[in-house]
């Protein structure tokens, strides 16, 4: 016959454990996970910049998947999916390793900054040929110029070297781009 004790023993010491995987993280425990040099200037961004960044490979696959587009479009579209997919992985490490769920989370459904609305997103991929390219180097530009005054805040108000670093890349390689834009649309 089991004992009462070797029933009841293993029962107390799981809900003891459920008990402590329950609990929320305290905003010390957030911190810590954290490296010091991070302020809410960087979290913003990337909470921010992460969907944005996602909305431009989107929009790139879309062109990338439309008939009748120039190489140089298309190159373009590959160029920006490529980079800043690779931009998203980074940042979303940086918020997994500091436990920014919650702030990539609130920040995902927001529509701001040039990026488009779901209307918009729907317009470009409804086209092909030379309209769905011309829509596409229009509505990028714009992306874009949303991108960098987020960007530039980052550069100029984050604290986490790395982030400040990567920002300030994101805008060298963006404003190349959009004059590239700019010629693609002029010729």
């Amino acid at each position: 016959m089991t004992s009462l004790r070797t029933l009841v023993l293993p029962l107390l010491l799981a809900a003891t454990l459920v008990g402590c995987s329950v609990s929320e993280p305290t905003d010390t425990d957030i911190r810590e996970s954290m490296p010091a040099a991070v302020n809410e200037v960087d979290l913003h961004f990337l909470g921010m910049m992460t969907p944005h960044h996602v909305q431009a490979v989107d929009m790139s696959d879309i062109i990338l998947a439309a008939e009748n587009i120039s190489e140089p479009t298309r190159d373009l579209a590959r160029r920006i999916s490529a980079g800043q997919s690779e931009e998203i992985r980074t940042m979303t490490e940086w918020a997994s390793e500091w436990d920014q769920g919650a702030v990539m989370q609130m920040h995902a459904p927001h529509v701001a900054n040039g990026m488009l609305t779901a209307e918009q997103l729907e317009g470009l991929a409804s086209v092909t040929g030379p309209e769905a390219e011309r829509l596409f180097l229009e509505l990028m530009h714009a992306h874009h110029e949303g991108a960098l005054a987020m960007t530039r805040d980052e550069v100029s108000g984050g604290g986490y070297p790395e982030l400040t670093t990567l920002a300030q890349h994101m805008i060298d390689v963006q404003t190349a781009e959009m004059a590239e834009m700019t010629q693609l649309l002029a010729g």
